[in-house]
């Protein structure tokens, strides 16, 4: 794994984009519930179901973006997609339950100050490590 800074800020938006883990909290006190106060019976279902299904696919691509897809030992390729993808689900329910939650604005203030320079940094790293390799 050449980019684990992109693969943590990765799996931190995804989380984000569902609004799962610390990233759950409503905005305001008018928004308590966001989007989902507004629905009930099948809506809600279909709702929770598609938040849910978001984190899936995220943690699905995160699998040939940064662990290597297929690639493993004694296993076909379809087994070690499933399970890597598995693998990064349980880090995400139990970081959702082991984080505690943060609030937007505070989340922006980490992002910018922190994250993006670190992923910019770890890219121009990976890019003299290619580079020292004899380039493309």
């Amino acid at each position: 794994m050449l980019m684990p800074a992109a693969f943590v800020v990765y799996l931190l938006s995804a989380a984000a984009m569902a609004f799962w883990g610390p990233f759950d909290a409503p905005v305001a006190r008018d928004t308590a519930g966001g989007a989902a106060a507004e629905l009930s019976g099948v809506d809600r279902l279909l709702f929770a179901a598609g938040r849910r299904l978001l984190l899936v696919a995220a943690a699905a691509m995160a699998v040939p973006l940064f662990l290597g897809g297929g690639h493993g030992p004694w296993l076909p390729a379809w087994a070690w997609v499933g399970l890597k993808t598995t693998a990064v689900l349980a880090v995400l329910v139990w970081l959702r339950h082991r984080l505690p939650t943060i609030r937007m604005d505070r989340w922006a203030e980490i992002s910018w100050v922190v994250l993006v320079p670190l992923t910019i940094v770890q890219a121009l790293v990976v890019a003299i490590v290619v580079l020292a390799r004899g380039g493309m």
